[in-house]
């Protein structure tokens, strides 16, 4: 029977494995990639990895996500983060929206879907994690990008698509990264989010929800979010960093649970799939096999196709999403049987 996990590294992170095994105090950062619905496969090793693994590190950590992968993060860098992925899993899986929702109802959806993750103390806690790290990664819009009228949102995104198809940096012209960043000890340098007219902005109690909503604004889908005391219209940092090749670190290991083997830079990149990874070389993406995939309700992994398809029966899809919820502890137990037994190294294969 084929693992239902696989194990890709880049040839520093294969080196670190090999000579230290995989230890909580080894993980230099962690990225969490932009997905929507697909972060389900991930939810039980999120509760290993957060509520036991990582539990008594010291060392801060740096959390780096996009879109559902900072939602993760977030409820993970809570002070309680099993409890607080239960209610992420339950707050999205239960999500119900009009038979064609406007922009305006799936914002006011999330928003309130953050509002019940956070409570009253859930951004203080983050802020106050004795180890994490929290980096909100967003866009910036310009010109048009900026707007939710259909037709000039259409052609402003229809623009950066063809320009980023010719050469990545061209992406600037429409969208900049600005990071929201924990600004204690322990946070990234702007080094390690190069190009696009990168901005580290200070991420504080009154900002962090908004952080997150504007992070997870996919264009056509949510409204484009306002910031507290920042200029203009934000929206999701998958635009930009849609799987976190991103140098997060220069010579420790950079761990990023997936949920695919696909690894993409930017999510315009769905256009041009050629486009290679560039920051590869020390990390670790751990993403369920494609022999387990096949297992799963509609053999495939739970993305936003979904709402269309169980459109008239929320019941079914949720269902099948907490089906792939309850899955996801195989995912869990067999990396946890791989760090007991500290074999690792002999399922490692090249990124």
């Amino acid at each position: 029977m084929a693992a239902p996990l696989r194990f890709r590294a880049g040839p520093a992170a294969r080196h670190i494995i090999e000579r230290d095994g995989l230890q909580p105090e080894g993980v230099a950062a962690m990225a969490g990639a932009a997905g929507g619905p697909k972060w389900l496969v991930l939810a039980a090793m999120d509760k290993f990895l957060f509520g036991e693994w990582l539990r008594p590190r010291k060392q801060s950590l740096p959390l780096v996500g996009s879109s559902i992968g900072s939602w993760r993060f977030a409820a993970a860098a809570t002070a309680d983060p099993i409890a607080a992925i239960s209610r992420l899993e339950r707050l999205y899986v239960e999500q119900c929206y009009s038979g064609k929702p406007s922009l305006r109802e799936v914002t006011e959806t999330a928003s309130s879907l953050l509002d019940e993750l956070l409570g009253d103390s859930g951004a203080s806690e983050i802020l106050n994690h004795p180890w994490a790290r929290m980096h909100v990664v967003t866009v910036l819009c310009r010109g048009w990008t900026g707007l939710d009228a259909k037709l000039p949102m259409g052609l402003g995104f229809g623009a950066a698509t063809l320009l980023n198809a010719c050469k990545r940096d061209w992406l600037a012209l429409f969208l900049a990264r600005h990071v929201f960043v924990d600004r204690r000890a322990g946070s990234l340098p702007e080094s390690a989010f190069p190009g696009f007219a990168t901005k580290l902005l200070p991420l504080v109690d009154n900002n962090l929800q908004q952080a997150l909503l504007a992070s997870g604004s996919i264009p056509f889908v949510l409204e484009a979010i306002e910031m507290p005391g920042e200029p203009g219209y934000y929206r999701d940092g998958g635009m930009i960093d849609y799987h976190m090749d991103l140098p997060l670190s220069r010579d420790g290991l950079v761990l990023m649970p997936h949920f695919s083997k696909t690894l993409l830079p930017g999510w315009l990149d769905k256009f041009r799939a050629s486009r290679a990874f560039q920051h590869g070389d020390n990390t670790l993406v751990i993403h369920p096999s494609d022999e387990w995939i096949a297992t799963l309700p509609n053999r495939k992994i739970p993305d936003r196709s979904d709402f269309k398809r169980y459109r008239s029966d929320d019941a079914a899809r949720f269902r099948d999403w907490y089906t792939v919820v309850g899955r996801s502890q195989e995912l869990a137990d067999f990396l946890e049987e791989r760090l007991v037994r500290q074999d690792l190294a002999d399922y490692i294969e090249p990124l």
